[in-house]
């Protein structure tokens, strides 16, 4: 059975972007392939992902969510979605799931209001191991 988080970055309700050098950082060496709007992350022999990406139409540098199957459990994997977290308004989440994560209380402020009617208010997170806690406790 395959599971998917997803992240979207918003500004004032709308759907926003960060860079995408920002996104390659976050990750870092762990990208093994690189083809366009899809990357396949691996940690180790064990620990590997795909990751969809959404690109601005408006500009190709810019990444306005991820779309992640079947996510690792490699704490390197988490420690690195808690930094993509912190690069903006940026919100996680996932079928299941009790609420959006966020990194900081603002991040509310920036998400659409028919998303936190239909997912719940964010919960505020402060690492990685805390998203991967949550997804489990889901």
């Amino acid at each position: 059975m395959s599971f998917d988080i997803f992240l979207s970055v918003f500004d004032h309700g709308d759907l926003s972007g960060i860079p995408l050098s920002t996104v390659r950082e976050c990750f870092g060496r762990h990208v093994e392939v690189a083809e366009g709007a899809y990357w396949k992350l691996r940690y180790d022999a064990e620990n590997s992902c795909n990751v969809d990406l959404s690109i601005d139409p408006a500009d190709p540098n810019r990444v306005q969510g991820l779309a992640i199957n079947r996510p690792c459990g490699d704490s390197r994997f988490w420690n690195a979605i808690f930094k993509l977290l912190q690069a903006g308004n940026i919100v996680v989440y996932f079928p299941g799931g009790a609420a959006p994560l966020v990194a900081s209380e603002g991040v509310k402020a920036h998400m659409p209001p028919d998303m936190v009617e239909s997912l719940g208010n964010p919960i505020i997170v402060d690492s990685g191991a805390a998203i991967l806690a949550r997804i489990r406790a889901s």
